[in-house]
């Protein structure tokens, strides 16, 4: 039996961790990597793209030179339907772009049946619609402008990327996000500071913005509570 080889985009070095059982660190280009086998078997590479379209379809580029038979575009994602909470999980049926050079992706029922063949946690997903943006989605009235407009359940910054290079390539694509900060939850603009371009998370900023700004932390603890509940999320999608 040919074994089954699942190759992974993940934009943070945190949600990469969360994601990849027993990884063993590799590099691969100039993106931090992890690999290793999961439970049924198939062996899984994962790149730490860092955050944005750009990373992510270079990223996706090396990973389809391997060949793999499926490739996912897998982490945090803010949540824009009503009801969606914090750690929930979604698999994407279709992600909508509205970014030039990106068509909206939708999903063949070959995908879905790849998927849930190689991730059996997908029976226990709920499936929807996405979008991918290319800036971070902060407040709720933008949020409910965007679910409006578009349907789509929730928002990332790298999936359709990710998925047009698996299009370029042939080979099966598939998208699963955890709701790091629902409909209703505003995120401040200086968390953005606290996540470099290659993925990895930055301590300092975030304290100097704290220090600058007291308050902040106010926002900071609940808010981290919801992102530790979706990298929990993240977790179990292998097991």
């Amino acid at each position: 039996m040919t074994t089954r080889k699942i190759a992974i985009v993940a934009a943070m070095e945190q949600e990469a961790q969360a994601i990849c059982p027993a990884p063993k660190n590799e590099t691969i280009g100039k993106f931090a990597a992890l690999s290793g086998k999961l439970s049924n078997g198939a062996g899984y590479r994962c790149i730490v793209s860092g955050i944005g379209i750009a990373r992510a379809a270079e990223a996706a580029a090396l990973l389809c030179t391997e060949k793999p038979d499926l490739l996912l575009s897998i982490g945090v994602s803010g949540g824009l339907a009503p009801g969606i909470d914090a750690g929930c999980l979604i698999a994407a049926t279709a992600i909508h772009s509205d970014i030039a050079d990106f068509d909206s992706w939708h999903e063949a029922d070959s995908d879905a049946k790849l998927r849930s063949e190689l991730i059996p946690a997908c029976g226990k997903i709920q499936c929807g619609k996405l979008i991918t943006a290319t800036e971070p989605v902060l407040t709720p009235q933008d949020k409910l402008f965007m679910f409006e407009r578009t349907g789509a359940m929730a928002v990332d910054m790298e999936s359709i990327a990710v998925a047009k290079a698996a299009k370029q390539a042939g080979i099966p694509f598939s998208c699963i996000r955890a709701i790091s900060d629902d409909a209703k939850r505003g995120i401040p603009e200086e968390s953005l500071a606290g996540v470099d371009e290659s993925g990895k998370t930055q301590l300092g900023p975030i304290l100097k913005a704290i220090v600058k700004k007291p308050g902040l932390i106010l926002e900071l603890i609940p808010m981290g509570r919801d992102y530790s509940k979706a990298l929990k999320a993240l977790g179990r999608i292998f097991k």
